[in-house]
């Protein structure tokens, strides 16, 4: 059901032969024969400066928006909506579907960097310290050297198999 429409001066509501009804910039609703007995360009009920606009099938959308029902407001506004969320959630997935696919090859090219890394530094050869004279090894002599001590790097000895 739409909203009644009446004058805020005459309370007159439309009828066959109609006044025309005008909307002033200050909200008020005024018909034509009201209209013609006022200022121009101020408004007959709070007497502020305004303009007018009559109202027609002509009307703007918006300014229609507020005589209309609000059970088909919300109808309007609601498929607008959904319209809207439909839009943004497909660009949503798109995007989303950039970011996983870019996120999978940086962890392709992170994998292959560590193993070409692992495999450099596998392929190093020791690193020779020049033992000190009076090292802890030259006092002790049942003490056990380390890996890169005794030439061999942690790459080629894993802890649970024994060194011979």
């Amino acid at each position: 059901m739409a909203f009644q429409v009446f004058c805020n001066v005459c309370l007159c509501e439309p009828h066959k032969p109609t006044p025309r009804f005008s909307l002033t910039s200050c909200g008020h609703v005024i018909c034509e024969i009201c209209l013609q007995k006022g200022k121009k360009d101020e408004c007959l009920i709070c007497r502020t400066p305004c303009r007018t606009l009559f109202l027609s099938k002509e009307t703007s959308p918006d300014i229609q928006s507020l005589f209309m029902g609000i059970d088909m407001l919300c109808k309007k506004y609601a498929e607008e909506i959904t319209q809207v969320s439909e839009f943004q959630e497909k660009h949503r997935k798109h995007l989303l579907a950039y970011h996983r696919q870019k996120t999978m090859k940086l962890e392709e090219s992170l994998k292959k960097l560590t193993q070409q890394i692992h495999q450099i530094q596998c392929m190093k050869p020791p690193e020779q310290t020049p033992q000190l004279p009076f090292s802890s090894t030259s006092r002790n002599p049942h003490s056990i050297p380390s890996r890169k001590q005794n030439g061999y790097s942690s790459c080629y000895l894993h802890p649970s198999h024994p060194s011979t």
